[in-house]
């Protein structure tokens, strides 16, 4: 590790560590893109990730089931205990030809077209777009569909958080790099205050996982474990 690279992480970790203030009634969980297509190995989705390179969703996959789903239950389980909001985002086409995705999204199901013969991502309609049942949201929460790689730039999201009332996103899902990523740099760029579930998130590798938090700690908010978010939510 290099000197500058010590001293980078140094002064990220202080201020990570300051402390942070929350106000439960204007705090509210968004969970990003935990969807079927996403964490089942049998999708076009997965198979087109194993089409590109053997075994790159394995990791990913594995932590996404065994490490976020119970981590953003028990939050999501804390969150409705207490009566507190609870917003939950899809990546899907609202076209049934995927007409009105992002270009980027375009370019992957190409691929996926041409590699194994189908789109690795789903219109909002299919059944591979689905919440994962363990996540499966309740009829009176807002589930946003989005487009794009962030969940505000196509979406009335900060919109609805406002007319919430909401100030403190604490923030969970998938991809960490991607989808997460890219909500908690907008999210912050609109005034909210984030906090990044360490373990209620997942990516590719532990690597990318560890280098996209140390980047977004500090400027972008707070990166903080399951067990630390429970324990703020509960303070006096």
């Amino acid at each position: 590790m290099s000197t500058a690279h010590e001293r980078f992480v140094a002064a990220q970790s202080k201020l990570n560590a300051a402390p942070i203030e929350i106000d439960l009634p204007s705090t509210a969980l968004l969970i990003i893109d935990m969807q079927e297509y996403f964490v089942n190995p049998q999708s076009p989705f997965s198979r087109m990730l194993e089409r590109r390179t053997s075994g790159l969703g394995a990791y990913f996959q594995e932590r996404s089931r065994t490490v976020v789903e119970p981590n953003l239950a028990r939050l999501l389980a804390y969150f409705r205990s207490r009566k507190l909001r609870v917003i939950f985002t899809t990546v899907a086409s609202e076209c049934a030809d995927g007409s009105d995705w992002a270009p980027a999204f375009k370019r992957m199901n190409a691929e996926a077209q041409a590699g194994i013969g189908e789109t690795a991502l789903p219109a909002r309609t299919d059944p591979w777009a689905r919440m994962i049942e363990a996540l499966e949201p309740n009829a009176d929460e807002v589930v946003i569909n989005k487009t794009t790689f962030g969940a505000f730039a196509s979406t009335g999201l900060d919109a609805t958080l406002r007319n919430l009332g909401i100030k403190t996103l604490v923030l969970g899902g998938v991809v960490t790099n991607r989808c997460v990523e890219t909500t908690m740099r907008d999210g912050t760029d609109r005034g909210y205050r984030v906090i990044l579930v360490d373990d209620g998130s997942a990516t590719y590798s532990q690597e990318l996982q560890d280098a996209t938090t140390l980047s977004l700690q500090g400027a972008y908010g707070f990166v903080r474990q399951t067990d630390d978010v429970l324990s703020l939510l509960a303070q006096p």
